[in-house]
């Protein structure tokens, strides 16, 4: 096993703390690459992440784990695109799962009536739940999903279980142990809240045209908002005409979409495929068709500023986490170097993964959190 220097200096302050924790978590998010999406399951990944969400709650209480959560969230949605329907997704699971996480801790956990694993259990279980109802209300509001609910309880139990168990060892690892500072020490990095009127008005009003196809059933409306959206994302990236196209790369959940509305649905029977509906393949179109709006949306919120708006309401929100929200601002700037690093890391055999998840995580971890160390530790000194 891979040995490593203690992440956190005492003299690094607690949003050099923060910050490290956040990579750590980036680099969780990125184990989860490795292992493939049930078309049918597309809310299914292990939420390796919970680790550090349960030793920040445990480490720095309730409210500053919700300002993590939307931070990572916003760090993800950065880089990856922001859209309705990935911002519902992510939000609704992460902030969910952290309010339970964080009342099981303070009711249960601190008097030791209950440990990590059945806190991450309860946290998955309640991740999923909470990514359910937005896949039923937003994308599916079909009875078949109910199906879904065994698998949703027993992957909880499975992956929750070996999350719970790697809390501990993942704590040792980023420095949980270490002496936090109770200040932003040298580290002063401001928010760029710049944001033009216009800018914020085109983010609100794209929010507003989003939503309200929620409550579109006409098929040509839809079609033309596709088409309309498509074309404004090649308009905002007139060098890359192939972001027109760019809602195919999620083919997974379109496959979801198809499952539930095509085979779980009742009406006349299509003569050519009786095993299907005609209800059914119109409202699998009509879904695909806003499905496909709301990822489009990524491109109109990043040259729109979206990250600005949403910062600036963070620090509106939460005044006194000055020190969480300049680690995100660390985090924010060396997020795609861990990622790639991360990636570059996940040559990990499931099989090895799901039977031995703490001795694979552990050599994991330990091998990417030299490179985290150096760049908190040049951080810092770039800062003073």
């Amino acid at each position: 096993m891979i040995s490593t220097p203690s992440l956190i200096k005492q003299d690094n302050g607690a949003a050099l703390q923060k910050a490290v924790w956040l990579l750590a978590a980036v680099a969780l998010n990125a184990v989860e690459l490795a292992i493939p999406r049930v078309p049918f399951l597309p809310w299914l990944k292990p939420g390796f992440a919970n680790i550090i969400t349960i030793l920040w709650i445990i480490r720095f209480g309730f409210t500053d784990a919700i300002l993590y959560t939307a931070l990572r969230v916003w760090i993800s949605g950065f880089y990856f695109g922001f859209s309705l329907f990935t911002l519902s997704l992510s939000f609704s699971g992460g902030l969910l799962s952290t309010v339970v996480m964080s009342a099981l801790w303070v009711t249960l956990g601190k008097r030791k009536l209950i440990g990590t694993a059945g806190i991450a259990m309860t946290g998955a279980l309640f991740h999923n739940a909470g990514q359910f109802f937005v896949v039923y209300f937003i994308m599916s509001q079909n009875i078949s999903l109910l199906g879904q609910i065994p698998f949703m309880l027993g992957a909880s139990i499975v992956f929750g279980g070996i999350v719970g168990i790697l809390v501990p060892v993942a704590a040792r690892i980023i420095g949980f142990y270490g002496n936090a500072g109770n200040s932003i020490a040298s580290v002063n990095i401001t928010v760029n809240q710049t944001a033009e009127f216009i800018d914020k008005i085109i983010v609100v009003l794209t929010f507003a045209a989003s939503i309200s196809l929620m409550f579109v059933n006409n098929f040509f409306v839809l079609t033309i908002a596709a088409i309309l959206f498509s074309l404004t994302a090649v308009m905002i990236n007139p060098k890359k005409p192939a972001v027109f196209f760019y809602p195919v790369k999620f083919y997974m959940l379109f496959i979801f979409i198809a499952a539930t509305y095509l085979f779980f649905s009742y009406g006349a029977r299509l003569d050519l495929l009786p095993f299907l509906t005609r209800d059914g393949l119109f409202s699998f179109v009509k879904q695909s068709l806003r499905l496909w709006c709301w990822l489009q949306t990524v491109h109109i919120f990043k040259k729109f500023k979206f990250h600005e708006l949403f910062m600036g309401a963070l620090q509106k929100f939460f005044p006194g986490k000055k020190e969480t929200l300049a680690a995100g601002m660390i985090a924010l700037k060396h997020f795609p170097e861990i990622t790639r690093l991360a990636k570059s890391k996940t040559k990990i055999p499931i099989t090895a993964l799901l039977l031995k998840p703490k001795m694979v995580l552990t050599e994991y971890m330990n091998s990417i959190n030299s490179r985290i160390a150096l760049i908190v530790d040049n951080e810092h000194v770039e800062k003073d």
